[in-house]
């Protein structure tokens, strides 16, 4: 089990307050370890998070960061391609094109790459105050 600070890349919540699902950031998640509310983004309610769900939130794999390097560096190549552009450094139409294509066709591939990959990273968030249901007996 990981129970590295490190920031899970695509990892979301669902609050069973508002049963709204939504993303969270580095911030949100560095307060889920360390046992403190978050607020909801849909009903602004409170939300804590249970001993199974930190349990299971702890042993969270970060799935999406080889591709989030890819599409990073796709960005910076696309940057570089329609700067150069831009600036007159880059005189040939074909490899603007090529590059175009392949960047293009390198988040049409990526994008639900990740989404697929961060599926499963979803933990359920009780509002705060809300009477904690016991762990069934095994």
């Amino acid at each position: 089990m990981s129970s590295s600070p490190a920031n899970i890349i695509g990892m979301k919540v669902h609050c069973n307050a508002c049963e709204k699902e939504f993303p969270i950031g580095k911030k949100q998640q560095a307060l889920l370890r360390e046992d403190q509310p978050i607020a909801c983004k849909g009903c602004k309610a409170e939300l804590v998070i249970s001993a199974v769900e930190k349990q299971r939130f702890l042993g969270f794999d970060n799935p999406a960061k080889p591709m989030m390097l890819a599409m990073m560096i796709s960005g910076l190549l696309s940057v570089c391609v329609f700067g150069g552009t831009f600036l007159g450094l880059l005189k040939s139409d074909g490899l603007v094109l090529v590059a175009v294509v392949v960047l293009i066709g390198s988040n049409l591939v990526l994008g639900p790459m990740i989404r697929s990959a961060t599926k499963s990273l979803m933990v359920n968030l009780d509002p705060k105050g809300a009477p904690v249901a016991a762990p069934a007996a095994p």
